[in-house]
């Protein structure tokens, strides 16, 4: 088995524990109030009109898909020279363990701006009544196809993975592993 492979096999197994974990300790997570953040073609400022923005906020912390971060993120980072040196020098356990706590720490700093990020996208594609009804309903809402049939068509991580902000998480992420790693 390829040792990319494994090893994000293993970190992204620990960073859900972790992020699970921590999720369920503290409950919530407080998010400021909507903010423009810099993405191509979307604009989460909110300010549709309706609460669409407040809605795709709510829909987002509930179903956690604020945890896309840490998955993005350790994508990006499995095949990094970074990463890939410290394995060589330092062994696989010493590395996981380093990534895993960065990533974690890295993503508690940009969970707001995250969480903001994605409920631009999604209320920008989804309207009210329907993030309104899945939020309340699940998959008993008469929304739930279309949703999911418009969810997969749309290129969320293309357009996640270009953002302003996850370009800055991974950039912090990277100098933080290549300042634990440095000699």
């Amino acid at each position: 088995m390829d040792k990319r492979f494994v090893f994000m096999l293993v970190v992204f197994a620990a960073l859900i524990f972790k992020t699970s974990a921590t999720y369920a300790a503290n409950g919530s997570i407080n998010v400021a109030s909507p903010v423009s953040y810099n993405y191509a073609h979307l604009d989460p400022s909110g300010s549709l009109g309706d609460d669409s923005f407040d809605i795709a906020v709510q829909f987002v912390k509930s179903a956690q898909l604020y945890k896309s971060l840490s998955l993005l993120l350790l994508d990006s980072v499995k095949t990094d020279q970074v990463v890939e040196k410290a394995i060589s020098e330092f062994g696989f356990p010493t590395v996981k363990n380093s990534v895993v706590s960065n990533i974690k720490y890295t993503t508690d700093q940009y969970r707001t701006k995250w969480v903001s990020l994605l409920a631009g996208i999604y209320s920008e594609q989804f309207d009210h009544n329907m993030l309104k009804s899945i939020l309340d309903d699940g998959e008993n809402s008469p929304y739930y196809t279309q949703f999911i049939v418009r969810q997969s068509q749309m290129n969320t991580n293309t357009l996640l993975s270009n953002s302003v902000v996850f370009r800055e998480a991974h950039d912090e992420l990277i100098a933080s592993l290549r300042k634990n790693f440095s000699s």
